[in-house]
């Protein structure tokens, strides 16, 4: 297996993939292109042909095509080798690439256990009801099955099967499936919510048949659920926004399925949370073109504005599609029909645009004092706005509508650019970590081990010991990786430790904070830190040791050697 990897990774160079997700422009024998890992506005990620790796020097993200694959498309490793695999046309197998085991292993398990369980009993004779109700809101059964949607009964069916299976009543509390000895969801619709890796890892169970108990029951924040981290329908989503070139972003998880039945599958939604910067990042990894439906409400609005403005300032082009009549996407489309959302959708607005409408709400544009506050507070937005085409044009259209001459508008905008530039000098510089002098050495060392044959055989001859546990397994597998291979590539280093957690993000975190080949220089320095390390750690053993000694002549001993150590330190 480990030679299919190899294959799969040295088909796909690094330059051709990463060019697919961020355009990369030559600079001498590298390539450089915006960093998709952070806010980045200047092209400061590198991308290595020689080395095949790549290297934000930015926010340090790093790694080779299989790291950039998981990071980018947030999958896990066997899920970026089967992608890597299709794109060069390699047979691969999933299941051949074993899985690391986590913590959270057994209770992916439970959930899976519960959907089996919840679809069985909707396909069973219980399930009538259910898929009468569902299918009285146009849900068909095939969208029941494509979503995964199960029922659960009046009993405690899953309680007595997750009991059997060896899982504690507190587990099943703990983890958002019971309550108390029995069943946390009875008699209702089971809309299963998955992570980004299509693990199901929470439920929405609806009543319907009954007006008794809250309509919505939503799994609690779990070890393995947490909404702010997830957009549903993200995983099925990815590839119908690659092929749409953007993504819808809807409030509930039934305006996705909505959107389904009419054909329209980029769709992902919030599930009611607030925007969060890792839903952010998910979004824009899905596309930067952003179509915003949120409810046609008066939050829906506050809440169009509000996410529009967070994505914005992300970098990502953002449009509305502008429900009307307080509507949500399910009930404007059963409302109105596909052909009445799709003009919506194609004729989306803009959200400068947007916005500028809605920055009116409160203001009597009637009164010339209102008015003359409106247009400042429009001129303070426009000023943030980097696009000089979007700035014409919302200038021109303010000119236009309220009959002022654009040059005052632009003088004034000006002043407001003044403003901003101020503003933005006298926040404070972003503070950087800084490494201790031992961690400093331990990366430098290992980097130049990773590098170079030479300083793999130097650490070898006169040092062959670094102060934790992680560094010293890493320098050992440098050295049988030489020894085996009379070689070291780093890309191919870098998947072979993906097995390895811990060893794998070592690597990835010496990669962000050790610069360049020009460490070299200071090998031998690193190396003289650590052996100061080691005598200064041997002589407060050896304190300790004289702390606990009763005996006078051990404890002259004691002495003895350290001072030898202190000698030999000086010497």
């Amino acid at each position: 297996m480990d030679n299919v990897i190899n294959d799969i990774r040295k088909a796909n160079d690094i330059v051709d993939v990463i060019s697919a997700y961020v355009p990369l422009t030559k600079k001498g024998k590298n390539y450089f292109g915006v960093c998709p890992f952070h806010d980045d506005t200047n092209p400061s990620m590198s991308v290595s042909r020689d080395k095949q790796i790549y290297k934000c020097f930015s926010c340090g993200a790093s790694g080779n095509v299989f790291t950039f694959v998981m990071e980018y498309e947030n999958v896990d490793f066997k899920e970026a080798a089967t992608i890597l695999a299709k794109r060069v046309g390699i047979e691969f197998k999933r299941g051949s690439v074993k899985n690391n085991n986590t913590k959270f292993d057994k209770y992916y398990a439970m959930y899976d256990l519960a959907l089996k369980l919840y679809q069985n009993n909707i396909n069973s004779s219980f399930g009538k009801g259910a898929i009468d109700y569902l299918e009285k809101r146009f849900i068909s059964k095939d969208i029941i099955k494509e979503f995964k949607i199960g029922l659960s009964l009046d009993n405690n069916a899953l309680t007595d099967v997750l009991l059997k299976k060896g899982y504690s009543s507190l587990e099943m509390d703990n983890y958002g499936l019971g309550s108390g000895y029995g069943d946390l969801y009875r008699n209702r619709i089971m809309f299963p919510l998955f992570d980004t890796n299509n693990r199901v890892v929470g439920f929405s169970g609806r009543i319907y048949n009954t007006t008794d108990g809250s309509k919505y029951i939503n799994t609690k924040e779990t070890p393995i659920f947490k909404k702010g981290e997830l957009l549903y329908n993200y995983y099925n989503a990815k590839e119908h926004c690659r092929l749409s070139k953007n993504v819808i972003l809807v409030e509930g998880f039934m305006d996705v399925i909505r959107l389904y039945t009419i054909g329209i599958k980029n769709a992902v939604a919030l599930m009611g949370t607030a925007l969060t910067k890792t839903q952010i990042n998910l979004i824009k990894r899905l596309s930067s073109e952003i179509y915003l439906c949120l409810d046609g409400d008066g939050p829906g609005i506050k809440a169009n504005l509000s996410v529009g403005e967070d994505l914005v300032n992300a970098g990502c082009n953002v449009k509305v599609i502008n429900l009307s009549d307080g509507y949500d996407p399910d009930e404007y489309i059963i409302k109105n029909g596909k052909d009445e959302f799709l003009s919506l959708y194609n004729n989306a607005i803009n959200y400068s645009e947007y916005k500028l409408y809605h920055m009116r709400d409160g203001f009597n544009l009637s009164n010339i004092d209102d008015r003359s506050s409106y247009i400042k507070s429009v001129l303070g937005d426009i000023s943030k706005e980097t696009d000089e085409i979007k700035r014409e044009f919302l200038l021109k259209k303010i000119s236009n509508e309220f009959d002022i001459d654009i040059s005052i508008l632009k003088n004034n905008l000006k002043n407001e650019k003044n403003y901003s530039k101020i503003e933005t000098l006298q926040k404070e510089p972003k503070k950087s970590v800084k490494l201790d002098k031992y961690t400093k050495a331990t990366y430098g060392i290992l980097y130049a081990m990773m590098n170079s044959y030479e300083y793999s055989k130097k650490y070898e001859k006169n040092l062959n010991y670094l102060p934790s546990k992680e560094a010293r397994l890493l320098a050992n597998e440098i050295i049988y990786a030489y020894r085996y291979n009379q070689s070291l590539v780093l890309a191919d280093f870098l998947t072979k430790l993906s097995t390895n957690e811990e060893l794998f993000e070592l690597v990835r975190e010496i990669m962000k904070v050790v610069d360049d080949e020009s460490n070299f220089a200071s090998f031998e320095d690193y190396v003289a830190v650590i052996k100061e390390y080691n005598k200064n750690q041997e002589v407060k053993r050896l304190k300790e040791m004289i702390k606990e000694e009763i005996d006078p002549v051990k404890k002259a001993e004691l002495l003895e050697k350290i001072r030898l150590v202190k000698m030999e330190s000086e010497g």
